[in-house]
């Protein structure tokens, strides 16, 4: 099961127009006036600040008022409480959600290109994961191998990273060692704070790229994940589609997405990256 940490309400929030009530309220008798939401929360208004209580778990129901979409959220956080005028805005976080609620929390939160461009810049990657629990997968067999092709690319990177991983470690050894030598003269001062700083500096690069390589395979990871959801509604599938497109464009580097182009055309995970970065090199020549 995937639970968004608090720290992950990365993305920029809009101001929506949508209402907000009781989980349990179905006819939304007594809604809140919803205010503003990004990809993993809301914000709604309240009359009282002791209706709701910071740290407080609660279900929901929203009804986006531009379409008239009603979705659940089974488990809201509350983060804060802010008195603003008569009223007290509460501010809320989404700790897990489906990937039907995803979805129908996406259209309500990217209504337009420019929207889209904004929240997916300041968006973390996690912000698109979902719990299985509850999330049909799709029977659609287009849908599973694509599926099977993203797992199959991210196994792939993580193989090439790992061995990537190895030769940088190997190099660093190889470096400290050799300026460890035994020398006519015992380093100054000065020498060996310049050998310090070079082991620093070589150790924080090595953990930038594990940092990336592990972010670049839990990226396509992901996507597979998202396509293996992919609803079978005509209208929800289409914009899926548009949703799986923004996470591609967010988190999966032009090389991941170069390569898996080619893996459509039968191209085995590791000549397709290959033959990913010989393309991109050439593009850029030209």
């Amino acid at each position: 099961m995937f639970q968004l940490e608090m720290d992950q309400r990365q993305s920029c929030r809009v101001e929506r127009r949508f209402l907000v009530t009781d989980f349990d309220d179905l006819e939304f008798s007594e809604p809140f006036d919803g205010h503003d939401v990004n990809l993993t929360g809301l914000g709604f208004w309240i009359n009282d600040a002791d209706w709701f209580l910071p740290g407080q778990e609660i279900s929901l129901r929203v009804q986006n008022l531009d379409d008239g979409e009603i979705y659940s959220l089974n488990s809201v956080k509350v983060v804060h409480i802010q008195k603003e005028g008569e009223r007290f805005l509460c501010g809320c976080h989404i700790v897990q959600i489906t990937s039907s609620q995803l979805l129908s929390h996406h259209r309500l939160v990217i209504t337009d290109a420019a929207t889209a461009e904004i929240s997916l810049y300041s968006s973390e990657m996690d912000e698109f994961n979902f719990i299985e629990e509850g999330s049909p997968l799709s029977t659609d067999p287009s849908d599973l191998q694509e599926a099977s092709l993203a797992l199959d690319l991210a196994v792939a990177e993580m193989q090439a990273q790992q061995n990537d991983g190895d030769q940088l470690v190997a190099d660093l050894v190889q470096q400290i060692k050799w300026r460890l030598q035994p020398q006519a003269e015992p380093m100054s001062a000065s020498e060996q704070q310049d050998l310090l700083r070079y082991i620093i500096e070589q150790v924080e690069s090595f953990g930038l790229f594990f940092k990336h390589s592990g972010q670049s395979a839990m990226a396509l990871s992901i996507l597979a994940k998202l396509i293996a959801h992919t609803p079978l509604k005509v209208e929800d599938r289409e914009d899926w589609k548009t949703m799986l497109s923004d996470f591609e464009r967010r988190f999966i580097s032009e090389k991941m997405q170069v390569a898996f182009d080619f893996m459509h055309q039968g191209v085995a995970p590791h000549d397709a990256m290959l033959m990913a970065e010989k393309y991109l090199q050439e593009k850029k020549i030209d």
